[in-house]
């Protein structure tokens, strides 16, 4: 008897595990607990900092 096909909700949650993070401002290892980015040395505007995919600069390194 063949194996059933996974359910939409699987298919989906494997999607986005190998899209990674999404890359904005509050995940990004350039981006201070206090709202700066050390990289450019400012504060980014609200929308900035709220978008996806922005900045070509966004980055998160493997944590080990």
């Amino acid at each position: 008897m063949p194996r059933p096909p996974k359910p939409d909700f699987l298919v989906q949650y494997e999607e986005w595990i190998k899209a990674g993070p999404p890359p904005c401002c509050h995940n990004c290892d350039h981006y201070s607990g206090d709202g700066r980015c050390f990289l450019f040395n400012m504060e980014p505007p609200a929308e900035f900092v709220n978008s996806y995919g922005k900045c070509d600069q966004w980055s998160q390194e493997i944590p080990f």
